[in-house]
């Protein structure tokens, strides 16, 4: 499983030693992003900034809308149906398959419209330190591959200040962890 491990860089030089000592060979499967108010100068220095899929609730906002447009849909064709006296054949099976599917992508248009205005909650910890314009970098990486993730930002100056899973809404059975900065302190 990936986790997402969060570093905080205050220089741009070690934040330029770490993509060199990141985009090694051997080092496969790992995705860093950052996020950050200086746009721009991460940019200038070819690194990949943090999309807005991931700065905010924009999926979640689809799965939910969508969920919810299908469950209108299939209710509205159980009372449709009693109303009108449908009778079985091509207009029924119209009816059946078109309004809950329409009503699923237009939910979920319309969630993921209303989830590009919300602020992922995964990263309101990290909006004053990337607002002061400080790097906060955003590794995904393996389980096994943690200690030495942590040891490479600790030799470039990074200070760890989070830690989760990556969560996707509506699959309850994926672990769901936070840790917080200052959780870390306690637990190391």
């Amino acid at each position: 499983m990936k986790r997402r491990l969060v570093f905080l860089s205050r220089q741009q030089a070690s934040l330029l030693e770490i993509a060199d000592m990141l985009k090694q060979p051997h080092l496969q499967g790992w995705r860093l992003r950052v996020f950050t108010r200086a746009i721009g100068d991460v940019q200038r220095m070819g690194l990949p900034v943090a999309s807005p899929l991931m700065l905010t609730n924009m999926m979640g906002g689809a799965w939910r809308g969508g969920f919810w447009g299908t469950a209108l849909g299939l209710l509205l064709f159980l009372i449709v149906m009693p109303l009108f006296d449908i009778e079985e054949g091509l207009v029924r099976n119209i009816i059946l398959y078109s309004l809950p599917t329409m009503l699923l992508f237009f939910g979920a248009w319309e969630g993921g419209l209303l989830g590009l205005m919300q602020d992922n909650d995964a990263l309101a910890d990290y909006q004053d330190a990337a607002a002061e314009g400080l790097f906060v970098l955003l590794v995904d990486v393996q389980d096994v591959d943690q200690r030495l993730l942590k040891k490479i930002m600790a030799m470039c100056d990074a200070e760890q200040i989070g830690e989760h899973t990556q969560r996707m809404w509506g699959f309850p059975w994926r672990e769901n962890i936070y840790v917080k900065a200052e959780e870390l302190a306690v637990v190391a």
